[in-house]
């Protein structure tokens, strides 16, 4: 049998195979190894685990490849402990053995374990460095990664592209342009790295410069200035490059769809995706995502049901549905009906418990052996900070420190910065912003928050100016962040200053959030028609804003709270009515609003109001306060008996037995 001839027997075998696997759940097996392999890959593919072990449990007889191929396939699973598993029983292994568990480890972000196995390579191939710097550069760790590339004995066009683009991740221009001038070989895939950096940056016209000065492009420099158009907004000229393409791939397709779902051009992405001649994975999902975004959950799930095939981002993106509905239950449910997880499932999750559900959950997902990365150690201390809970929030402190998300994480830094301050521990706060070794726009945003919330307006203000000179550009946040110090502090010279300021200097248009804020400022100084004033030129909501909507609500309840401590019972009327034009069943408005007419005697008014509440259903939200104990969190409601005393509770604070044992893992 000649080469040519095996190759086609083969691969007719293999999709002879994959045609059965989407018709039934059992296939018949045969003698043949290839079949074997590609049996159990194609159901790794479908995230069917349990078939590809039970498939390689019946082997007749295995050869390398069949072992590669479990490790590939947990690896894609993200099931890296059952491919270290198959990695260390496996009778003989190659380079690609040792590549594709140190890919997982990648993956996952378990650099220092990557590190380990790297080292213990016998004979490292390009793969294997490209591998590992890969490793470092998507874990954050750009100077690690550099290290590693200059002691690179032989690089391949991958490699520059490799670095170059992380250079560019991490927002490093210079660095990226220097190694793009020392590169051997101006090749095209080196041009096409720089290109898709400039992309992800939002540096668009830099984009288009880079792509005319190539004198060879191909498919994926085609389909990058796709993205590029796409994303500023230039969607004639992103269709007209995509027509002009000779041969289209499935990533073509999927750029310019992605395109429309992203400027809200939801039919003409429709259009394309069913005239699509193939479509693949990743296009089902851009276009089930895209559907999400826009609150289009029947439609994503339809889609989702018509699948041929789905991989753990299909079933990520359908829970993010259920969590961004709000509907928990929902959620969980289909989370335990996923083949497959990931971290990101478990972040979605998590998410979306803005409770000790979340705490829960996470000490779960560490039990079944997932790695927190930093999103969730972001998203749990966050949960924390909302419940004061400082004993799990020292907790997670020590376990990021632990799994090495310290010093140079921002993301994990600036949630604990939050969470120290909103628990009162604000030298605490400062301390851990200090340690870090580099700072972002968060992370300063952090730490004048907190200064603003414990009312050190002074030290915000001096934050702000050494953020200035540092470089940074301050954002809306950050502006929130000084108005509230002032609000504070009732300083209403600054805080006027810094609203002309944040759009004269850094050209940030003020959103309802901080209008509000300076109508708390105006409203605590007594300046009630000013504040009144300022609420009215609010910008007009855009439909469907329902963040926008939220906080021009919150701007007429703070003028309304104002109103009622300084007497002014007329302007109080008037923002009352307006906040109940916009929430008619909000209770504790009703009530405001029927004391309101009765301090003014219009006791018939006052009567009436109540009798409507009644006649509604509507209730005054009853007050609660909580608790933290032996890492539980106990909440009181008004009049509530069923807790044992406070006495009682407290000669528990000091077990810490469950802090210790989601700690120790």
């Amino acid at each position: 049998m000649t080469p040519w001839i095996r190759f086609l027997w083969q691969r007719s075998l293999f999709f002879s195979f994959k045609s059965l696997c989407t018709k039934a759940n059992y296939v018949e097996p045969r003698n043949d190894i290839f079949w074997w392999n590609a049996a159990i890959t194609e159901c790794f593919r479908h995230g069917d685990v349990r078939r590809a072990h039970k498939l390689f449990d019946e082997m007749p007889h295995r050869n390398l490849v069949t072992w590669n191929c479990m490790i590939s396939g947990y690896v894609r699973n993200y099931m890296i402990l059952q491919a270290l598993r198959i990695f260390d029983v496996m009778p003989s292994k190659n380079i690609v053995s040792w590549t594709a568990l140190l890919t997982g480890y990648c993956k996952l972000g378990r650099l220092d374990e990557a590190r380990v196995l790297f080292n213990k390579i016998p004979e490292k191939n390009v793969v294997c460095w490209n591998s590992m710097i890969s490793g470092y550069i998507k874990k954050g760790d750009i100077m690690a990664a550099s290290l590693l590339f200059d002691e690179m004995p032989m690089k391949n066009n991958i490699s520059w592209a490799i670095m170059i683009k992380g250079y560019l991740q991490h927002k490093l221009v210079p660095q990226a342009r220097a190694l793009f001038d020392r590169a051997p070989v101006r090749a095209t895939a080196i041009y096409n790295a720089f290109l898709s950096g400039y992309v992800e940056l939002g540096r668009y016209k830099d984009a288009e410069e880079l792509y005319s000065q190539m004198d060879e492009k191909n498919l994926v420099s085609w389909n990058t200035m796709i993205t590029c158009y796409s994303r500023s907004g230039r969607m004639g000229s992103a269709k007209l490059l995509f027509e002009g393409i000779p041969e289209k791939d499935t990533i073509s397709w999927t750029a310019l769809i992605r395109g429309y779902l992203q400027n809200g051009d939801i039919d003409p992405a429709k259009r394309l995706f069913e005239q699509m001649p193939v479509r693949d994975v990743m296009a089902w999902n851009t276009m089930i995502g895209g559907l999400v975004q826009h609150g289009m959950i029947e439609d994503a799930m339809h889609l989702f049901d018509e699948m041929p095939q789905r991989d753990v981002v299909s079933w990520n993106t359908i829970l993010q549905a259920h969590v961004q509905q709000g509907d928990t239950a929902k959620a969980c449910s289909f989370f335990d009906r996923m083949p497959c997880k990931s971290e990101t499932s478990w972040n979605t999750l998590i998410s979306g418990c803005r409770s000790e559900e979340a705490l829960v959950m996470f000490r779960q997902m560490v039990r079944e052996g997932f790695s927190p990365d930093q999103v969730t150690f972001a998203v749990v201390i966050s949960v924390c900070a909302s419940l004061v809970a400082l004993g799990w929030g020292k907790m997670l402190h020590l376990y990021a420190w632990r799994a090495g998300y310290e010093h140079d994480h921002t993301l994990v830094m600036s949630s604990l910065i939050s969470m120290y301050s909103s628990c009162g521990l604000l030298g605490d706060a400062n301390q851990v912003f200090k340690c870090m070794l580099k700072h972002d726009t968060i992370s300063w945003n952090a730490m004048i928050a907190a200064y603003a919330y414990h009312g050190f307006a002074a030290e915000a203000f001096e934050l702000f100016e050494e953020m200035i000179r540092t470089g940074f550009i301050p954002d809306h946040v950050t502006f929130l962040g000084l108005l509230s110090a002032c609000a504070h502090r009732g300083l209403v010279d600054a805080g006027c200053r810094y609203f002309i300021r944040m759009h004269k200097d850094w050209k940030l248009i003020p959103r309802p959030q901080h209008f509000s804020c300076v109508v708390d400022l105006l409203g605590r100084s007594g300046m009630i028609n000013q504040a009144h004033d300022l609420v009215n030129r609010m910008p007009p909501m855009v439909d469907n804003d329902h963040a926008a909507a939220h906080a021009n609500n919150n701007a007429w309840e703070t003028l309304l709270s104002a109103c009622r401590f300084h007497g002014n019972l007329e302007l109080g009327q008037v923002a009352a009515q307006r906040v109940l034009q916009a929430q008619p069943l909000d209770g504790g408005m009703c009530i405001i609003l029927a004391n309101i007419y009765a301090a003014k005697g219009m006791w018939q008014d006052a009567t009436s109001m109540r009798a409507l509440m009644r006649a509604r259903g509507v209730k005054k939200e009853t007050g609660c306060s909580w608790i933290e104990v032996n890492g539980r969190m106990h909440s009181f409601m008004s009049n509530d008996k069923s807790h044992q005393s406070f006495d009682q509770l407290y000669r528990h604070l000091d077990n810490l037995s469950i802090i210790m044992e989601v700690g120790n893992m």
